[in-house]
């Protein structure tokens, strides 16, 4: 829509009254009085830019009230963020992972051992209960003695706990926390369960590896 010569010359009267300093102050100047058509005085509007490659991320970061920190740059094209980013961001770096049995893991727990620290002897180097049963600290003998048999460590054991624990190769180190429930504390078969259970799976596990490795 052409301007009539009589808002052509309000405007320039206008800019020769108010000479405004730059374009944006004289197009505000203009468009206060209602001489500019209201596409000229509206600013464009800009366009926002999203750090998310796709709406399921934006979605996922809502959801979880993820935060990213400034400068954090995504995995997709032009640096944009992934839900696999924002994953990997809100469950931090992995812990790695390992390479020892369950057995030999719980029983390093169970006595404040750090496992890290053992060299295997299972395949690729991975640590068996054998490899860190025999690192456990090994209680002193006591001055008492009952009808059950005593192990080297000074543990009371029950005849038939002996003979268990010859059938399982433990050895005194294995029953150092132990709690007895015989006699005066004696280490009876029950006492003996979940260790036997634990090396019972320790070889179904190894016997598992050999035959894959057959296969």
């Amino acid at each position: 829509m052409a301007t009539s010569a009589q808002t052509l010359s309000l405007i320039i009267d206008e800019l020769l009254r108010a000479k405004p300093a730059d374009r944006d102050t004289a197009i505000a100047l203009l468009a206060a009085k209602g001489y500019l058509p209201k596409k000229l005085s509206e600013k464009p509007k800009e366009k926002k830019v999203s750090l998310f490659a796709s709406k399921a991320a934006e979605d996922y970061a809502l959801a979880k009230f993820i935060e990213l920190p400034a400068g954090f740059k995504g995995t997709a094209n032009n640096d944009k963020v992934s839900v696999k980013d924002l994953k990997q961001f809100a469950e931090g770096p992995k812990k790695d992972k390992v390479n020892a049995s369950p057995t030999a893991q719980q029983f390093c727990r169970d006595n404040g051992l750090d496992i890290t620290k053992v060299a295997g002897s299972g395949e690729g180097g991975k640590v068996l209960l054998k490899d860190v049963k025999g690192l456990a600290p090994v209680a002193k003998k006591g001055s008492d003695s009952d009808s059950g048999s005593e192990s080297g460590s000074g543990r009371k054991v029950t005849s038939a706990a002996a003979k268990v624990m010859k059938t399982y190769e433990i050895d005194e180190a294995d029953i150092v926390d132990i709690e007895g429930t015989g006699k005066n504390g004696a280490v009876t078969p029950k006492d003996l369960k979940e260790l036997v259970d634990m090396i019972k799976a320790e070889k179904s596990g190894e016997s598992s590896e050999s035959e894959s490795d057959e296969d």
